[in-house]
């Protein structure tokens, strides 16, 4: 028998990191840039290797909410402090808690979102803006690089209303005035609860908030598909009064320099085995 000493090298001694887990640690390290931002697909890099973004308890929760005309923008958030939705998974470390929900729109329907993919606009932008959950609170996150992570989906106009908006649409027709508040429900965020949230492609990068005071300190994902939504029913966002009890009509930042070395990351995602 051979009695020779086979040297084992250390690094095989423990489990290797998945790949999907350095991929999120290398997004993390990203270079941040201010946003909104105009992206071309075409020149980003494309990963596959992601898990899937999930999303739970958003708008199957039965939660008490409330809808608000802030004078800027219409302001979504629940009740109870105990009722938080949560996202995790793709570029994300760790579970993010959701915190609010907003729009951004224009008087047309093609300069109303904030981020522009391949040059094309559209009627409005929704964000989901949700904080770390090793932060006690929205407000400490925001100090800190992977303090917030914001969700946008790009809203198309057409003619025909679409029904999944309905309950929001309800809450909106009652916030007209500057302040106004309505009770709503978690079935506001119905729209959301589509197949092309586990399986439809997106856009990640390290960025900013889009309002004062712009801290860099956001992991943007942007969905590529929009979400079609009736022209009359955009409309209702357009009518919210502001401070001057005018119609708000453009509550949207322009879209910022890119930074030199700033990534921005195409993810297609791939459907869950489990």
């Amino acid at each position: 028998m051979d009695n020779r000493t086979v040297k084992i090298d250390p690094k095989f001694l423990s489990a290797q990191p998945k790949k999907t887990s350095s991929d999120a640690e290398h997004i993390s390290r990203l270079r941040p840039s201010q946003s909104p931002i105009a992206i071309s697909l075409s020149r980003c890099p494309t990963w596959s290797s992601l898990d899937p973004l999930k999303f739970k308890g958003y708008w199957d929760s039965n939660a008490n909410a409330i809808l608000l005309n802030n004078g800027s923008t219409a302001y979504f958030t629940f009740n109870d402090a105990s009722v938080r939705p949560t996202l995790s998974g793709g570029p994300l470390i760790g579970e993010y808690i959701f915190e609010q929900m907003h729009f951004h729109w224009s008087v047309d329907d093609f300069t109303g979102c904030e981020h522009v993919l391949d040059g094309h606009g559209y009627a409005a932008e929704c964000h989901f803006v949700h904080y770390n959950s090793k932060y006690e609170s929205l407000e400490t996150a925001v100090g800190h690089p992977d303090g917030l992570a914001v969700v946008g989906f790009l809203l198309e106009t057409v003619d025909a209303p679409n029904p999944r908006f309905d309950r929001l649409v309800q809450g909106l027709e009652g916030i007209q005035k500057r302040e106004s508040v309505m009770n709503v429900t978690s079935e506001s965020l119905l729209w959301m609860d589509r197949e092309d949230l586990q399986i439809g492609n997106y856009v990640t990068y390290k960025g900013s908030l889009t309002t004062p005071p712009y801290t860099e300190c956001v992991t943007w994902i942007i969905y590529e598909k929009p979400v079609q939504i009736g022209s009359e029913q955009l409309g209702l966002l357009r009518q919210l009064e502001g401070p001057d009890s005018q119609p708000i009509e453009r509550n949207v930042r322009p879209t910022q320099r890119h930074p030199p070395g700033h990534s921005v990351i195409y993810v297609k995602q791939v459907r869950s085995k489990l």
